[in-house]
C-alpha cells in the first residue's frame, strides 16, 4: 500500500471517531501549524 493511501485512511478513520467534519480537520491542521511554526521559531531565537 502506498503511504499516501494509508495516510489518507487513517486520517480519514479518525476523523470519523471524532465525528468531526472535513472542515474542522482543516482548521485542527491549519491550527496545528502555527502552533509548530511559533515553537519552531522560539526555539531558533
Amino acid at each position: 500500500m502506498n503511504i499516501l493511501k494509508w495516510d489518507s485512511e487513517i486520517a480519514e478513520r479518525i476523523r470519523l471517531r471524532l465525528g468531526w467534519s472535513h472542515y474542522a480537520m482543516y482548521w485542527v491542521s491549519f491550527i496545528k501549524g502555527i502552533a509548530l511554526t511559533c515553537l519552531v521559531l522560539w526555539l531558533m531565537c
